[in-house]
């Protein structure tokens, strides 16, 4: 029988590869029916039989849950409904088993049957029961040895580990005098030895007599301890324990919280985590059993979860709905982000996905971790979320012994503990995990790294920043808050945009405003001092008290610093002479703009400028058929006016004016090539594919004449070709004389498909046509879907005596493009007469 595959893993986060979980589709693996992974298809090509899970497509509506106030009520509330919506929609796959003796295991975490030694038969008569949404391969997922280090000093270490003292948890200890009681802390990950002298007076199942009771306290879903005891034979779940809730008494303080009570399940072995125990040990943390695993019971579940494991970042949402389950039940789950650093993208699953928190390490120095994993996650999301102590970590292993290890493994479970100590001292947020993540993410001491993203306040390297127990829980006892407003011109009253707000007070934060002048802050509640600046305004400052749970609107009106006024009109310069609605934009160079728009009727305009400066002026017209317009001006001591003319554009089309040509005009209205024009096709020389009929004249495809002409037109019609064709055509025009002329011109009516891999453009050749120089083009995208009319300068035809213009298309089943009623020579623009 072929063995289940392993995969490498990351140092020390007991990592799970994604390439198990996303792994490459091969051609030969076309999967007869959808539902069944090609993988899994694929295992029956060397055996008779092989494990699957079976995923339902029905999902349990937990939001009711959120709203049961009773910590046990919500806990049985949500077991009850992922239980009754799982029987419900396995109900067939179950039968069917039972009658195929076939042996599996049911859960109701996630709605999935884990199924075993099956058939390739079996496999696609369960693909065609009601409600299977997939049926793929499991994976079993390796885990490393922990990575050791050696601190200097190591050997005569004990006390107070560095880790506790950088968080400030001995702080909470000493302020608030809680450190983790009435909060029920767990792990998923190797085991723990439950009788450490740093542990076993913290372990639930000790009854404080030297005996212990381990029902409800600890899970072994693959039964590989010696005993119903606590075991674990990898010691990363010892150390990762100890981390959170470790203290022997005797001076080895290496738990954050070791006044909680702590349970354990068993999701990996000694070098493996598979899926069936990592699913069965997060269903048990819902709801933890007897040691014979019977009678559930939801109001023993923990509070917290630490799983310090995970996979590189993948598109496959793994155990989601798991985690989702939690966290209406009311469990907080934290997890290490990954060890793969230190380049960027390379964030963990399931911690970096957008619903779960995770956690990057950094050094005794403050200093990110080179292994740390780097962000963003999944759909850019910023992680880590927070960082936390990860290297030379000392806490417990096995044996009654402590060592140092390295990886986000380890500072995970310092989050952990420090939510333990936020719930003990403020149980007004006990089960409260988004409150509970806002305020990690309010708390955390803002550490810039911005080489993978995000901003110095929150990036892809820290995260939120460090973690500080003090803060964190000063924070929930502060509550939160939020502050809005708006930041607008005291004169004007229009938003001030790249306005910057500054916030100093409980929290520090500093913001620049976009186009609406718009802030908006989620905050410690306290008393906050607010600075409004910008460039050419008067810096204000306001105080802003905020109540816990409390919502403010604060308004900023900057008043301006000394202006001075730059007036004019905007008229018509092309022989109309009437005023234009334009804007006027002026640009001092160093980032700041000033804008005004003038009077539609008169063209008048205003801009309220500061002295002393020279600015780029910038003049369009806001109604169609002008040219806009660039030049300097340089403002003095005193306001000073400055009118300003706009021309007519090329293409003729500003009210009043009319086109005035005189050349030669193809109306393309024949079934034929006109006289004097050719067409030359391309021959790419590709198998299979042809390379006619290029440019035509008549419409085959039945598109209509949409250039803006009428009558007949040339056409290219690539996507009439269909496939097999391969466009590459010319279209060229017969010699025009043009040594009268001064201003030539091109001029075309055309209807362009907007298409990714078309190109067409138009050539100039002055020498009779063995010089060609490209004076228009388009490519792919938006096109110019018709009417369309373009109007091409061409200054180096004037006072030629051979010129020639050629189209040229090049496309494969990529649109078309129809041109009609092509104008050469000269071409003016004009007041209409009246």
């Amino acid at each position: 029988m072929r063995v289940p595959r392993k995969v490498p893993a990351l140092a020390c986060a007991l990592t799970l590869l994604a390439t198990a979980l996303s792994g490459a589709v091969p051609a030969w693996a076309a999967a007869d029916d959808p539902v069944i992974a090609p993988e899994v298809l694929a295992s029956f090509d060397t055996r008779a039989t092989t494990d699957f899970w079976v995923r339902m497509s029905g999902k349990a509506d937990l939001a009711p849950a959120r709203k049961i106030a009773g910590g046990a009520a919500r806990g049985r509330d949500v077991v009850e409904r992922l239980h009754a919506r799982a029987d419900r929609d396995q109900e067939p796959l179950r039968k069917l088993l039972k009658a195929e003796r076939v042996e599996s295991t049911a859960f109701w975490v996630t709605n999935a049957v884990y199924v075993k030694n099956a058939s390739e038969a079996l496999a696609k008569k369960i693909a065609k029961l009601p409600g299977v949404e997939e049926i793929r391969a499991p994976v079993t997922y390796s885990i490393p040895e922990p990575i050791r280090s050696t601190p200097a000093g190591a050997a005569a270490a004990t006390g107070l580990t560095w880790g506790v003292s950088n968080i400030n948890a001995d702080d909470v200890w000493a302020q608030t005098g809680r450190r983790g009681e009435d909060i029920v802390i767990a792990n998923i990950d190797s085991g723990v030895q439950y009788d450490h002298p740093a542990l076993a007076r913290s372990y639930r199942g000790s009854n404080g007599d030297g005996t212990f009771t381990h029902d409800y306290n600890w899970y072994d879903p693959l039964s590989e301890c010696p005993s119903d005891a606590p075991c674990d034979n990898n010691s990363h779940g010892t150390h990762t324990m100890g981390t959170m809730a470790g203290d022997d008494g005797q001076g080895n303080q290496i738990g954050v919280a070791p006044g909680v009570r702590w349970i354990a399940a068993k999701g990996c072995t000694t070098d493996q985590c598979s899926e069936e125990a990592l699913v069965a040990s997060s269903q048990w943390m819902l709801a933890p059993t007897d040691s014979t695993g019977a009678n559930p019971d939801a109001s023993r579940r923990p509070h917290i979860v630490n799983n310090s494991w995970g996979a590189r970042l993948t598109t496959q949402p793994f155990m989601e709905d798991i985690q989702l389950a939690w966290a209406a039940s009311g469990i907080m789950g934290i997890w290490s982000n990954g060890n793969d650093g230190p380049a960027c993208q390379t964030s963990g699953t399931p911690g970096g996905r957008v619903i779960n928190y995770s956690v990057g390490a950094y050094d005794v120095d403050n200093r990110i971790a080179s292994f740390s994993s780097r962000g963003p996650g999944q759909d850019g999301e910023i992680k880590p979320n927070i960082s936390a102590p990860g290297v030379n970590v000392r806490s417990s292993v096995p044996g009654g012994a402590y060592a140092f290890y390295n990886g986000t493994s380890m500072a995970a479970p310092h989050v952990a503990g420090a939510v333990a100590l936020l719930w003990s001292a403020r149980p007004e947020y006990i089960r409260d995990t988004a409150a509970t993540r806002l305020l990690l993410d309010l708390s955390a001491i803002d550490t810039e790294d911005t080489t993978c993203g995000g901003t110095a306040a929150d990036n892809a390297v820290y995260g939120e920043g460090r973690l500080d127990a003090l803060a964190l829980v000063e924070a929930g006892t502060r509550g939160t808050a939020t502050l809005a407003g708006t930041v607008t011109d005291a004169t004007t009253g229009r938003p001030v945009e790249g306005a910057t707000v500054t916030l100093t007070g409980p929290l520090t934060r500093t913001s620049t405003l976009g186009a609406e002048g718009a802030y908006r802050y989620t905050l410690v509640a306290g008393e906050y001092q607010l600075k409004a600046e910008a460039f050419g305004y008067q810096t204000t400052t306001k105080t802003a008290t905020l109540a816990k749970d409390g919502s403010l609107t604060l308004d900023v009106a900057l008043p301006q610093t000394e202006r001075i006024n730059l007036t004019g009109t905007v008229s018509d310069g092309s022989g109309l002479g009437r005023g234009l609605a334009a804007n006027i934009t002026a640009d001092d160079g160093k980032g700041h703009t000033w804008n005004a728009e003038s009077d539609p009727a008169t063209g008048a305009y205003t801009l309220s400028l500061l002295p002393s400066t020279t600015y780029t002026l910038t003049t369009r017209a806001t109604e169609p058929g002008y040219d806009p317009s660039v030049q300097q001006v340089t403002m003095g001591e005193t306001g000073r006016r400055l009118d300003l003319g706009l021309t007519v554009s090329l293409s003729c089309v500003a009210r009043g004016y009319e086109v005035i040509r005189d050349g030669s005009t193809e109306p393309f209205d024949g079934a034929a090539a006109p006289k004097g024009w050719t067409v030359t096709n391309v021959d790419p020389r590709i198998p299979n594919y042809a390379y006619q009929p290029g440019w035509v004249f008549t419409d085959a495809g039945g598109r209509g004449n949409h250039t803006g002409g009428a009558g007949g037109f040339a056409i290219v019609d690539s996507l009439h070709s269909g496939k097999g064709h391969l466009q590459d055509t010319y279209l060229t025009s017969p010699s025009y004389n043009l040594t009268a002329r001064t201003s030539a011109t091109l001029e075309f009516a055309h209807d362009l498909k907007p298409a990714v891999n078309s190109t067409t453009g138009v050539g100039l050749s002055v020498d009779g046509g063995r010089t060609w120089k490209t004076v228009w083009s388009a490519k792919g995208f938006p096109g110019a879907p018709g009417p369309a009319v373009h109007v091409v300068p061409l200054p180096d035809a004037a006072g030629q005596a051979d010129v020639r213009i050629r189209l040229h298309y090049r496309g494969q089943l990529s649109g078309w493009w129809a041109v009609d009623d092509l104008f050469v020579g000269d071409r003016t623009c004009r007041p209409a007469a009246t």
